[in-house]
């Protein structure tokens, strides 16, 4: 299988070098240092929870600038942050043919659509990320496209599963994600957060309001997303306390944030269906004046 990634940030690079090892033909969209780093050092992927339990490293892999020259491939792994999410469409625009699957990666509820605008829905396959990755047709389905992938992936050594209804795990992810952002508002670990009942009363409200608009899109997410949304929070908790979600990580590193994948991607669902999130607003206003970084 002909695989493209782009976008060889952590989660990227995890995904390509068990891809690689497993002996699929990949190729690693970079520019600037990163690139320059896998064509001298390779390619270092690290342990990830359980969707990722191992760390590994390629010494030699095939990275270019330069998609034009690769053409169009099978699959394309767009493993960018949303806010980067334009650039790479335009970057990947010359690996997508008829055939090619484009994976959607990032967190929130909108990059499936917006790639579906620029490649057609066809093309697209949904990729939810919890305890393992949920994989389908996007907005719902299975194929024999998919099931090949989820085996590639699989094979792979990646924790991976078929999901025929992907765009209500996209969103049983984004009940947590937005929950997550408290941490990010606090500045506390997720074990910390746990610790300050008010903070979690304030993520289970951004959580809550969440499924309210999952409902009102006519998605059949029931109340128990909410205990589901619980019940994996507790297990981080209860394994890993000290975990910072990556909008934490982002904010502490003074990176531009992903917030329109977060809170803020609540607020403006919610505008747009005439749903208050005041829970949701609250966060994203606290970490808006970091949206961008700081020097």
């Amino acid at each position: 299988m002909r695989i493209a990634v782009v976008g060889v940030g952590d989660y990227g690079s995890r995904l390509a070098a068990r891809l690689i090892h497993a002996g699929h033909d990949v190729t690693l969209i970079a520019r600037g240092k990163t690139l320059e780093r896998l064509q001298t050092e390779g390619l270092t992927a690290t342990q990830g929870g359980s969707t990722f339990q191992t760390a590994m490293h390629i010494d030699v892999v095939r990275a270019t600038d330069n998609p034009t020259a690769v053409g169009p491939v099978d699959v394309v792994l767009m493993c960018v942050k949303l806010y980067q999410l334009d650039d790479a469409m335009a970057v990947a625009s010359p690996l997508v043919g008829p055939h090619t699957m484009v994976l959607v990666f990032q967190n929130g509820v909108t990059a499936a659509d917006r790639l579906s605008a620029r490649f057609g829905a066809e093309r697209v396959v949904g990729v939810a990320s919890a305890t393992a990755l949920a994989i389908g047709e996007w907005p719902h389905g299975t194929s024999p496209r998919t099931t090949v992938l989820v085996q590639a992936f699989k094979d792979a050594g990646v924790n991976v599963m078929a999901h025929d209804q992907v765009m209500e795990a996209i969103w049983e992810k984004f009940i947590v994600v937005c929950g997550g952002a408290v941490c990010a508002l606090a500045r506390q670990s997720v074990g910390a957060l746990a610790q300050v009942p008010e903070l979690r009363q304030l993520a289970t409200m951004a959580e809550t309001e969440v499924l309210t608009l999952a409902q009102a899109k006519g998605l059949s997410l029931g109340p128990d997303a909410l205990a589901t949304a619980d019940h994996y929070v507790e297990r981080i908790v209860a394994t890993n306390p000290a975990w910072r979600p990556s909008l934490l990580q982002d904010l502490d590193a003074g990176k531009p944030l992903e917030l329109d994948a977060w809170s803020g991607g609540a607020v403006r669902v919610g505008r747009e269906l005439g749903i208050a999130t005041p829970a949701n607003f609250a966060i994203y206003a606290g970490l808006k004046p970091y949206e961008h970084g700081r020097a």
